[in-house]
């Protein structure tokens, strides 16, 4: 009968232990590298739309300008040999240089000037107007920004550095609302000397001759808060470019989102043109102005900002922010008209796109 052994315990013991060595004397058969963390971005460029708010305008002077009488009347109140006009007529010097004080070189326009032996000539003009503060909300523009990272605080995760922006945004406010004033009316009587004037309208002429009246006047000026009555439109367009340059500090509040806020200094170049078509309306008549002028000026202040970004991936992401600007007035001229235009309290709103690399 054949017999069966059982293996001995310390058989198998050295069968286990054996390959141990060999193993141990050999490089693994695979290694795993743990690569390096990807760096930071550090660089983040930016392009939004953005809506302006609480841009100004004043129209200041309104009616000033070719107003019935404006320019007229002007010169001393008494004395001869001087060319004076008038709404309502004229007293000039005649080719005889106004000999022995008298003229022919004159003109009126209706029969109500004459009194008694004198003749009247008028000339008002509108006292200077101002229209109350009007704004054109919104403003609409663009903006590039740029921002670099310059460290981090570790403690609270959050990088800062210095961003920077150039901004354009187009100004249009327009002011058609009736506005009324007060009116200066110069009354200037010439003598007429027992010459009785030919019938209204009479226009003399340089070479003349014609019938002679003194060329001195006697004046009254006679002011009234009332009496005159603008209508029509004013117009103000600008292009506006800013630049403002600031520190930068970036708070995240989960993997996606983060907010951010800056503040620094901001200049701009406001290029702008102020336009008017009105109608003057006192009591000697109606006149019909407009007139035009042309400005580029330097604005300078400061801003403070605050950004709400998400991001899409690493590199792309969406923001919308809120700005604070406080920057000087700018004013342009039409004549003797003004427009002011106020960015004191300019409030603005971006959306946009961002990209770090």
């Amino acid at each position: 009968m054949k017999r069966h052994y059982a293996p001995r315990p310390w058989a198998l013991a050295i069968l286990l232990i054996a390959p141990i060595p060999a193993l141990a004397a050999e490089e693994p058969a695979l290694r795993v590298k743990l690569e390096d963390p990807a760096p930071a971005e550090k660089n983040r460029f930016g392009m939004s739309y953005k809506m302006s708010f609480n841009i100004t305008a004043e129209f200041r002077n309104v009616g000033n300008i070719g107003t019935p009488g404006a320019g007229r009347g002007r010169g001393p109140a008494t004395g001869g040999g001087i060319d004076r006009f008038y709404d309502d007529g004229y007293n000039r010097v005649d080719s005889s240089g106004n000999r022995d004080g008298l003229t022919w070189f004159w003109g009126y326009e209706n029969a109500g000037q004459i009194v008694g032996d004198t003749l009247a000539m008028h000339s008002t003009s509108v006292a200077p107007i101002s229209s109350k503060t009007i704004d054109g909300d919104p403003q609409s523009g663009l903006e590039l920004t740029y921002g670099r990272e310059l460290g981090r605080l570790e403690k609270h995760n959050a990088g800062w550095g210095l961003e920077a922006a150039l901004g354009w945004t187009y100004i249009d406010i327009a002011d058609d609302r009736p506005l009324a004033g007060g009116v200066r009316t110069i009354t200037d009587t010439y003598d007429l000397g027992g010459v009785i004037p030919p019938p209204a309208p009479y226009n003399g002429t340089f070479q003349g001759p014609g019938p002679l009246i003194d060329d001195a006047p006697a004046r009254a000026i006679v002011s009234s808060a009332r009496g005159a009555v603008v209508t029509g439109e004013r117009h103000f367009e600008a292009d506006l470019f800013a630049f403002r340059l600031g520190p930068y500090i970036d708070c995240p509040i989960d993997e996606n989102w983060m907010f951010s806020i800056s503040a620094g200094p901001a200049v701009g170049i406001v290029d702008g043109e102020f336009r008017f078509r009105q109608t003057v309306k006192t009591d000697t008549g109606r006149r019909f102005q407009s007139g035009s002028g042309s400005e580029t000026d330097i604005v300078f202040g400061g801003y403070l900002s605050g950004t709400i970004h998400w991001a899409i991936n690493e590199q792309w992401g969406l923001f919308i922010g809120g700005h604070y600007t406080a920057l000087t007035s700018y004013e342009v001229k039409a004549g003797e008209q003004k427009a002011e235009i106020r960015f004191a309290r300019v409030a603005s709103a971006t959306f946009g796109v961002t990209f770090s690399f």
